[in-house]
């Protein structure tokens, strides 16, 4: 049975490495969201950032369909040669449940809590948001490996691919992603006004230090 699971995905086609996030996942196959997907046929390396999976863990895929409109944007990759070990953690996390991401800033992970596949995090810090030619600098409200929400009065639109520059509080210079719009809260709703963000594209070294920063998120 496939579902809806945000988490961080790396992909590898023709060489170029990609850090980008899921849409959906089963025992078989998974969809990856991506601006510029391979081509059916394709064979792709492909890293799932699921609980308890180690970073080193590869897996053989093949492209069996691409997307190429607005959230939809992606591909879906067909496991080839799937380990026990790799299959019982997909199964572990689809029995936990859907891991929604990018919701708005209250959602939290609390000590003993595990109500979702990756916790979201409250975490303020400085982003410069990229919608077409606007350009702004606002604050996040809450961060998790896949994602983030950003506070605006203006948020863009449902489906908008985004360019969001984080400015993690690491000492180190700012970092670039790409993202999509998925969560929109308008002002003057109960809700802070601004945009739940998915990560769809980005580099090692992006996910590096993001994984670094929730680490020290999850010890504060």
């Amino acid at each position: 049975m496939r579902k809806a699971m945000a988490f961080p995905v790396r992909f590898v086609a023709e060489g170029e490495s990609v850090q980008t996030t899921s849409k959906e996942l089963d025992e078989q196959s998974v969809f990856v969201r991506c601006v510029e997907p391979p081509e059916p046929g394709d064979r792709v390396v492909l890293r799932l950032y699921l609980p308890g999976m180690e970073r080193a863990d590869s897996i053989q895929s093949v492209v069996r369909d691409r997307v190429l409109e607005g959230r939809e944007s992606g591909f879906l990759a067909e496991f080839v040669d799937l380990t026990p070990e790799a299959l019982q953690h997909i199964r572990a996390a689809l029995e936990t449940g859907p891991a929604k991401d990018a919701a708005p800033p209250e959602a939290r992970a609390r000590v003993g809590e595990n109500r979702r596949l990756l916790p979201r995090y409250l975490d303020r810090f400085r982003v410069t948001l990229t919608a077409g030619e606007q350009s702004a600098e606002r604050e996040s409200l809450n961060l998790s490996a896949s994602g983030l929400f950003i506070q605006s009065d203006s948020p863009p639109a449902i489906d908008a691919i985004v360019q969001v520059i984080l400015d993690l509080p690491d000492g180190q210079p700012p970092a670039e992603v790409q993202g999509i719009v998925l969560h929109r809260v308008e002002p003057g709703e109960s809700k802070p006004a601004g945009a739940g963000v998915q990560f769809i594209g980005a580099d090692d070294a992006f996910r590096a230090r993001l994984d670094a920063h929730l680490e020290k998120l999850k010890q504060r």
